[in-house]
């Protein structure tokens, strides 16, 4: 009963890993079990690494706290390259954790809490034993200071080293979408107000330097 219960869980971890590698399986866990055993440890490691990140990830994200920051960084390489969802990027855990403060911490921080679904496209290619790349989907919502919510929906993509037996994140970038964008969308509308209220405002002016321009004519004709 015990083994059932966790080829179940385990195949439910697995699923959006291996969909795209395996569209056709309905028993994920079917195409680990079929790979060599050392790729299939890193496979799982590395998918138990993507599990863990988003749920350090998403604690942090909502209680803005600096020990759950801390304990997130855990999954994070030393020397970490990461380029985040504003452009900005950070290097190290250090300067993750003042691009934490800076944005979720420090008076006038503009990110009240934010939460994100990473997905996978597929199984991480192990370019060496001890080095793996992978890219994905992520939702990402957005809460602000001011009240403000965007759902955000983009691409990443990741690096990965092995170092003394565990998987860390070396390098993560997230890629949003110039035109699919919630942020370009609420630009937009604001430039199509600005202009309305443009063009009101011309309309405006243009009947007073009208009626300007004909009251001396009519005091000359009295």
């Amino acid at each position: 009963m015990k083994y059932s219960t966790l080829l179940v869980l385990m195949a439910s971890l697995l699923a959006v890993e291996v969909a795209a590698q395996a569209p056709d399986s309905t028993t994920p866990v079917a195409v680990l079990a079929a790979l060599p055993p050392a790729e299939r440890q890193a496979h799982e490691e590395l998918i138990a690494l993507r599990v863990a990140t988003q749920a350090a990830f998403n604690k942090v994200g909502s209680s803005g706290k600096v020990e759950d920051m801390e304990a997130m960084l855990k999954y994070v390489h030393p020397d970490c390259l990461l380029t985040a969802m504003n452009g900005q990027s950070a290097r190290g855990k250090q300067g993750i954790l003042e691009y934490f403060n800076r944005h979720m911490i420090n008076k006038d921080h503009a990110i009240a809490k934010v939460q994100h679904v990473f997905e996978a496209d597929h199984l991480s290619i192990l370019l060496t034993p001890d080095i793996a790349i992978n890219r994905g989907t992520a939702q990402g919502t957005y809460n602000f200071t001011d009240g403000t919510e965007f759902v955000v929906n983009c691409r990443w993509t990741a690096t990965m080293v092995r170092q003394n037996g565990a998987w860390t994140v070396v390098a993560f970038q997230f890629g949003p979408s110039i035109f699919d964008n919630p942020v370009v969308d609420a630009l937009k509308g604001w430039i199509y107000k600005g202009a309305g209220i443009a063009v009101v405002l011309g309309l405006v002016a243009g009947l007073l330097i009208g009626r300007r321009s004909r009251r001396p004519e009519a005091t000359a004709k009295a």
